[in-house]
């Protein structure tokens, strides 16, 4: 069993059983029946708002819209029926079905009913009861609560998905939850209001507070689909690209693999290995102004077919430059032909005058090249492979990056 299972397991249990016991040591109790049936619609409420969560951009977890309904029903009704209300009324179709594993749905049911709590215990403290709300301590009451509640649902949800997925909370807080906090903040005095009116008139009124809710579960739903688009786009140019030629057929995809694994070797941040994916997919994208016949010769190049392809890399920079988060990559794409001695092109920096990024995808991509078939020549070994990049390294290659691909070669392709 891998250690980073294994610490999601625990920390996930250990959440739920925090839950579980707080849910056992608060047992709702309703006056008549007509306090029942506010509470059960309510909770149908919160289902619906539940139904229309929001995927977040990197792991399996969602953004839930019911949070404003789930405070609600807290204020008016109390902790212990906050409570169970978070827990039950959130379940999916897919948490019944056993789509989802069963830690994860005992995990969120933990994560809502201890941030339930904490939001009451918070509420009261600074308000001094539940059953009305009066402005202003009230709402300063709410919203004080309503933040604690909210970051601390990120920062466990943010926890569970890092230990999960085997990255760094800082990654996984700015790519699924700080772009979403804005909108989540913008809710709680909806979710006031929410109480307000309800003090004054009854429960079913609050069906019309979904369009706020609704509104907001499309921006952030066009927050994600633009990502994805993003990266579709970025895929497709790449796939577009390696289709030209049969032998490069998979090549940058594998160049991307290979920089990401680097990267990370090489302790850049959770944010830069992204983004060295990203331009290792699309190194050679300045390659769609070269022509077909240069780019599918079987022979060596003459000398003013070389310097023709060597203007890829700089045709490269151009394009993705004007990229707002590829931009940042310019000068990797730009430089990626460079050597560790000097003798590179189109500028030829030497050593560390060569940005990082620049080296990684060098060594990737020679890497690749080496161990793939091409017109001109039979793939090496891997071990081959790894006897050129020792040969090359303080000449071609950086010795760094040299040391931390022949780790990767190690440790993960010759292992499979």
């Amino acid at each position: 069993m891998k250690k980073g299972f294994r610490l999601f397991n625990a920390y996930a249990w250990g959440i739920a059983g925090l839950g579980i016991f707080l849910l056992a040591t608060n047992i709702p109790r309703f006056e008549d029946g007509g306090h029942l049936a506010e509470v059960l619609f309510l909770a149908v409420l919160v289902a619906c708002g539940e139904a229309a969560a929001v995927p977040f951009p990197r792991g399996k977890g969602t953004a839930s819209m019911a949070t404003p309904l789930i405070l609600t029903v807290i204020v008016l009704y109390g902790p212990a029926v906050g409570m169970w209300v978070a827990a039950v009324a959130t379940l999916r179709k897919r948490d019944l079905s056993l789509e989802v594993p069963t830690t994860v749905v005992m995990f969120n049911r933990g994560v809502l009913t201890i941030c339930a709590y904490v939001f009451s215990q918070i509420y009261f403290m600074v308000y001094g009861g539940f059953g009305n709300i009066e402005f202003p301590k009230g709402l300063v009451a709410f919203i004080l609560a309503a933040s604690a509640f909210t970051l601390l649902n990120a920062c466990l949800i943010g926890g569970g998905i890092a230990l999960d997925m085997r990255v760094s909370f800082s990654s996984i807080w700015r790519r699924n939850i700080v772009w979403m906090l804005p909108n989540m903040f913008a809710l709680f005095p909806v979710g006031a209001l929410m109480v307000l009116v309800v003090q004054q008139t009854s429960p079913p009124v609050l069906v019309f507070f979904y369009l706020p809710l609704i509104v907001t579960k499309v921006s952030l739903q066009k927050y994600i689909d633009l990502w994805e688009t993003y990266n579709e786009m970025a895929a497709a140019l790449s796939t577009a690209l390696d289709a030209r030629d049969s032998y490069t057929h998979g090549h940058s995809v594998r160049v991307s693999e290979y920089s990401g694994k680097l990267a990370k070797l090489l302790g850049l941040s959770d944010e830069e290995v992204e983004l060295i994916k990203y331009v290792g997919l699309l190194h050679d994208v300045g390659k769609v102004g070269m022509s077909d016949s240069l780019l599918k010769k079987e022979g060596p190049f003459t000398y003013n077919e070389y310097e023709e392809m060597k203007k890829h890399s700089e045709i490269g920079a151009d394009i993705i430059k004007v990229m707002k988060f590829l931009g940042k990559g310019e000068q990797w794409v730009r430089h990626h032909h460079e050597r560790w001695d000097g003798t590179g092109f189109p500028d030829r920096l030497a050593a560390e005058e060569i940005p990082l990024g620049a080296r990684i995808i060098a060594c990737a991509d020679a890497f690749d090249a080496m161990t793939t078939d091409r017109p001109y020549k039979e793939k090496m070994s891997y071990e081959e492979a790894k006897e050129e990049l020792l040969r090359c390294s303080g000449t071609q290659f950086d010795p760094k990056v040299v040391e931390a691909m022949l780790k990767i070669i190690d440790h993960e392709l010759l292992r499979k």
